[in-house]
């Protein structure tokens, strides 16, 4: 056999294609051997993805809550709609073949997408999803108890039926409202107080987007009945009473009567203290479009008239008022304030034009109401709740009734640990 020497030039084109190649191949060795450290997978939840690392995680049990706050579970393997938020207590993860669960390892779930931090490999996660439900959780947070229909509770709809009064019973109720699931105090509660500063309100409702709304009730001390339930003076809806736009909370630019009222104790009151605690985004309803039972009545009255059927829903985006800066709403206010509903009136307990002195709206005194109610005899005019604490209305000229602002506080307002929502021992905001 002949044995010829390489060329120096063909030995080193020789030796640069074989490095070239022996690099490639360790490339491609690397890679496959840390491809489970780098190759990520997605799992379709919604209209996102669940995100993880194949060999370092399995996702063995994916558990999703069948009705907000029921704590009954279907496994699957997706979501079928809704937003939803990891449940922190019964969620965890394993090691190896270890069975000790791990509670430390940072899971979110976010914008569709489940995610996990990994810090060991073949972890093995059983995870929880709730029902994301602001205002339970707020409730909750609160210790309140909600009551059932089978306790009193009107039917669990957007615009449940509601024939007669409610003035014995201490309820928190389950509504429907623009956001979601709303709780609202129906009859005679005692939980449902709250101070910030020197005044004192009773909670509403706690909103969808888990904001709290209150009415005032009180300065210096809380009040039931009487003129100290709401502001110094009586004041006119609007000083204009012969057209249909006077009901109108804002008419384009123009501000009502009572508006310029309401942002005025605000600005005094308020704002310089609490501003940072108002929610803005869940507003306040006038509901100023035109009915259908017949000409020259407004939708509210349709529903607490004539269907007795009211409901915690805005009719249209322009008709809810909240501040600038927020993406629901009219977004035309500058002070986060406005008046209760007549629909809120209801719930609470009132009813049309039957006395009801046993609820807790009732403070033997005429207040306004946000809603409009008709034009009669060409007088526009808005609904109250009455002396007598049945549902009525009033022309907007007329100076008789009071004035009572809402508020709504955000959801993650803090408050003092003490207080248990009595009148005596209120939830009290901290700065």
């Amino acid at each position: 056999m002949k044995i010829e020497k390489l060329s120096k030039r063909k030995y080193i084109k020789t030796s640069i294609i074989v490095l070239v190649v022996i690099s490639i191949v360790g490339v491609i060795f690397i890679n496959r051997s840390k491809a489970k450290y780098r190759v990520t997978q997605s799992i379709q939840i919604v209209n996102g993805t669940v995100t993880y690392k194949p060999a370092d995680l399995n996702v063995v049990s994916l558990n999703v809550e069948e009705t907000a706050g029921s704590g009954n579970y279907t496994k699957a393997k997706v979501p079928t709609s809704g937003s939803y938020k990891i449940n922190t207590d019964k969620t965890y993860c394993t090691v190896g073949s270890s069975e000790a669960q791990l509670k430390n390892i940072p899971i979110e779930y976010k914008d569709g997408k489940l995610y996990i931090g990994i810090n060991d490999t073949k972890t093995k996660c059983y995870v929880w999803l709730d029902i994301n439900n602001p205002a339970k959780d707020v409730v909750d947070r609160l210790g309140i108890t909600v009551n059932s229909v089978s306790d009193g509770c009107p039917a669990y709809e957007e615009a449940p039926s509601i024939t007669s009064i409610e003035d014995r019973k201490s309820l928190l109720c389950k509504g429907i409202d623009d956001f979601g699931d709303t709780y609202y105090f129906r009859g005679n509660p005692t939980n449902n107080w709250v101070k910030i500063g020197k005044f004192y309100w009773r909670i509403i409702r706690i909103n969808g987007n888990g904001s709290i709304r209150l009415i005032l009730s009180g300065y210096n001390g809380a009040k039931t009945t009487g003129t100290g339930t709401q502001l110094g003076s009586t004041s006119a809806y609007h000083s204009s009473y012969n057209s249909a736009n006077y009901v109108k909370y804002m008419n384009g630019s123009t501000d009502s009567t009572i508006k310029g009222v309401l942002d005025s104790w605000y600005n005094t009151n308020l704002k310089s203290t609490y501003g940072s605690k108002m929610d803005g985004e869940a507003g306040f309803c006038n509901d100023a479009d035109n009915g259908t039972s017949s000409s020259g009545v407004f939708k509210p009255y349709d529903r607490i008239v004539t269907n007795k059927k009211p409901t915690f829903k805005c009719n249209t985006k322009d008709n809810l008022f909240t501040t600038s800066g927020n993406s629901n709403g009219n977004q035309k206010l500058t002070n986060p304030i406005g008046l209760i509903t007549i629909d809120e009136a209801s719930f609470a307990g009132g009813l049309w034009d039957i006395a009801n002195s046993g609820y807790y709206l009732y403070t033997n005194s005429t207040y306004w109401t946000m809603s409009p109610s008709g034009v009669y005899g060409g007088s526009a005019s808005v609904f109250v709740v009455s002396t007598s604490g049945y549902l009525g209305h009033y022309n907007v000229s007329s100076s008789a009734p009071g004035v009572r602002p809402v508020i709504n506080l955000k959801a993650d307002t803090q408050f003092k640990p003490d207080g248990d929502g009595s009148s005596t021992n209120p939830y009290e905001v901290v700065i």
